[in-house]
C-alpha cells in the first residue's frame, strides 16, 4: 500500500518536473511575455496616436460608470412617478376595459416625459446631431412596439393583451426617458 502511494507520489513528481523541462525548452514564459509586452505596446501606441493619457483612460471610465449610474438613477424615479393602476383609496372592482384604459394613459404621461427630454436634447445639438437623434428614436419606436406585442403575445386572444402590451410600451418608454434624461443633463452640464 505504502509502495503504491510512494509510486503514486513518484510519478507526480517527475510528471511536473516533465513539464517545467518542456516548458523551458519551449521557451514558454519568454514568448508569453513577449506577446504581453507586445500588447501593451499596442495599447500605448493607440493611445498616443488618440492623444489619450492614463487619466484621459480614467476620465473616460469615469463617465462612462457616471453615465450608467445616473439612467439606473432616473430609471428608478421614473418608475416612482409611475402611478398605479389602482389607487390605495380607489375601489378594486374595475372592470379589464377600465384597467387597460389607465394603462393607456399612463402610457401617454410617459410619452410625454420622453418627448420633453427629446426636445431638450434637440434644443442644444446641431443638425447632424438632432438627425442622428431622431433616427434613433424612429428605431427605438419601432423595437419598442416590437417587443411590447411580444412580451403580451400570450395574451393575445385575451381581454388582458392591452394591459400587458401598455404596461410593457409604458416600461421601455421610461428606460428610454432615463437615458434620454442623463444625456440632457450631460449636455447641460457642458453647457449646451
Amino acid at each position: 500500500m505504502i509502495e503504491k502511494i510512494g509510486l503514486i507520489l513518484l510519478g507526480v513528481i517527475i510528471s511536473g518536473i516533465g513539464y517545467l523541462i518542456k516548458r523551458r525548452i519551449e521557451n514558454k514564459p519568454q514568448i508569453e511575455s513577449l506577446d504581453k509586452h507586445k500588447k501593451l505596446l499596442d495599447i500605448h501606441k493607440q493611445m498616443n496616436e488618440q492623444g489619450i493619457d492614463i487619466e484621459g483612460l480614467r476620465e473616460l471610465e469615469a463617465k462612462l460608470t457616471g453615465k450608467a449610474a445616473a439612467i439606473h438613477s432616473k430609471a428608478m424615479i421614473l418608475q416612482s412617478e409611475s402611478a398605479p393602476l389602482i389607487g390605495e383609496n380607489q375601489s378594486k372592482d374595475l372592470t379589464q376595459t377600465e384597467l387597460n384604459s389607465r394603462a393607456a394613459q399612463s402610457l401617454e404621461k410617459a410619452k410625454l416625459k420622453m418627448q420633453e427630454a427629446l426636445a431638450g436634447i434637440d434644443s442644444r445639438v446641431g443638425d447632424f446631431e438632432s438627425q442622428s437623434l431622431m433616427n434613433s428614436q424612429t428605431e427605438w419606436e419601432r423595437y419598442s412596439v416590437s417587443q411590447a406585442e411580444a412580451a403580451a403575445a400570450s395574451y393575445r386572444d385575451g381581454s388582458i393583451y392591452p394591459l400587458i402590451y401598455f404596461s410593457e410600451l409604458e416600461s421601455l418608454t421610461n428606460e428610454r426617458t432615463a437615458r434620454l434624461q442623463a444625456e440632457l443633463d450631460e449636455l447641460i452640464k457642458l453647457g449646451n
